[in-house]
């Protein structure tokens, strides 16, 4: 069974808002069904994302890559000053784009964990107040300008935490047979999340100089006990 067509909650009952910013829910299993009304509908698509405060963006994808051929890039920002959510969509040709059913569950997927991960950043802003917001682990520098700012930007709570969501997400959507502890322990050796995969080359693997490392360990263990007492918690109601 695929999680995110089973997470039937109200994702937004994982966060202490401050204020609720909408009042529109964030039910990841219904979005996975809604999305199927916007297969190749570029302006229904912006239009079903506004009531999370989010706005779609459409950029030309320039890469020749094969792999654009069969899947489109999804990104995302969280624009602080408008307190909006941005999710940005590579391609020229999303109207007519042929996706096949695997093309079109990743996409959907990656929508689906974009959103997610900025509105993790969309918390993190309404909540800068509190002292476990907004803070840089240690890490190493290694005189490349480049990869200091790169190893910096991962450095960050915030993006600690978002991507450590990121990560589970890949897991339960392309490992989910496998127990999180067993895909953690040999992350090392076999790449089974490309997020995670990039979090870790960047620090080149070095767990001793760079906390970030065991604190996103850390966090992606928090995010699944979250999303288990929340179901459980769904469940009795």
């Amino acid at each position: 069974m695929k999680f995110l067509e089973n997470v039937h909650f109200d994702w937004m009952d994982m966060f202490n808002f401050y204020e609720r910013p909408f009042r529109a829910k964030i039910v990841p299993a219904k979005i996975w069904i809604d999305l199927d009304k916007y297969i190749n509908d570029p302006i229904g698509l912006g239009n079903y994302a506004k009531k999370w405060r989010t706005k779609v963006e459409w950029f030309e994808q320039k890469s020749t890559a094969s792999i654009y051929q069969t899947h489109i890039a999804v990104g995302g920002e969280y624009n602080a000053t408008k307190r909006q959510c941005v999710i940005i969509i590579h391609t020229s040709d999303f109207d007519k784009f042929k996706f096949s059913q695997d093309a079109w569950d990743r996409f959907k997927f990656k929508f689906i964990q974009t959103l997610l991960h900025e509105m993790i950043h969309f918390m993190q802003y309404d909540r800068r107040a509190d002292e476990w917001s907004n803070y840089v682990v240690p890490y190493k520098r290694v005189g490349v300008a480049k990869k200091d700012a790169e190893r910096r930007y991962l450095s960050e709570f915030d993006e600690i935490q978002a991507y450590a969501h990121c990560v589970l997400l890949d897991y339960k959507f392309y490992k989910s047979s496998i127990p999180v502890e067993t895909l953690l322990a040999r992350c090392k050796t076999i790449r089974d999340s490309n997020t995670l995969h990039y979090f870790l080359r960047t620090f080149d693997y070095d767990y001793r100089n760079n906390a970030a490392i065991p604190k996103i360990m850390q966090q992606i263990i928090k995010w699944e006990r979250k999303y288990q007492k929340v179901n459980r918690t769904s469940n009795k109601s």
